[in-house]
């Protein structure tokens, strides 16, 4: 990770984790009724902590969030090891494509792109995206429902590579089939993660609770929110 806030060493390694400031109303809407928008945001709060803990040792960390008031300063607060980034305007991919340019202009040899919705994605998939990364130009972490949870390049493969951005079918099914056969026409044959899956409607909770990792912040958020075995979210915890 960067050295406490000596944020001008550059690793090898580089995590770009995609976020959004822990906001009620702007974040997990998708989760109501079944919680409140306070716990939806203290949810989202505890998958942003683990996702910020998913780089392995020696990689530096960057956290890219949309504009938000104060959001750089809040979110600096809260992970002061780290790198947090304004996204520019536009589509996901001009999103992706700003923060792998970013990493490879600043130095960066492998850079490896996740979001922030799979509060359970073992760490260990982050950790051999980057192995991966040492002998193949792209990584692709697919979701089940048709999108993908990471994706990693190598310095060498860009700008070429930006490709695989423009015009892409964001938030439908065909996105990694795309993204693969956008990667064979550029001759690039990625290396796959296991499919992992988001939580993103109240039905992936009840997967989601089941892969809880006794410890993480979305376990603890879970058991303090009293949502645990379908529980009734607690009214009054808008935190």
């Amino acid at each position: 990770m960067w050295g406490g806030r000596d944020l001008d060493k550059v690793a090898e390694r580089r995590l770009l984790v995609f976020g959004r400031l822990p906001e009620p109303r702007y974040v997990k809407t998708r989760l109501s009724p079944r919680l409140t928008p306070g716990a939806c945001a203290a949810l989202y709060e505890a998958f942003l902590d683990d996702a910020m803990r998913l780089a392995p040792r020696g990689a530096n960390v960057e956290l890219w969030v949309p504009v938000r008031p104060r959001a750089v300063e809040r979110l600096e607060a809260r992970y002061p090891a780290a790198r947090v980034r304004l996204q520019p305007e536009g589509s996901l991919g001009d999103r992706l494509a700003m923060a792998f340019a970013c990493a490879f202009r600043e130095g960066t040899g492998r850079a490896v792109a996740i979001g922030s919705d799979h509060p359970t994605l073992p760490a260990e998939f982050v950790a051999r995206a980057f192995r991966a990364l040492t002998t193949r130009e792209l990584v692709l972490g697919p979701t089940r429902d048709g999108g993908y949870y990471a994706i990693g390049l190598r310095r060498a493969v860009w700008p070429a590579a930006e490709r695989l951005f423009a015009d892409a079918p964001w938030s439908e099914a065909a996105l990694c089939d795309w993204t693969r056969a956008s990667a064979a026409e550029l001759g690039l044959a990625p290396a796959e993660l296991p499919t992992w899956y988001d939580v993103d409607r109240p039905e992936d909770l009840s997967r989601m609770e089941g892969d809880l990792l006794e410890g993480s912040a979305t376990a603890r958020a879970w058991a303090r929110l009293g949502l645990a075995r379908g529980a009734a979210p607690d009214q009054e915890g808008d935190l």
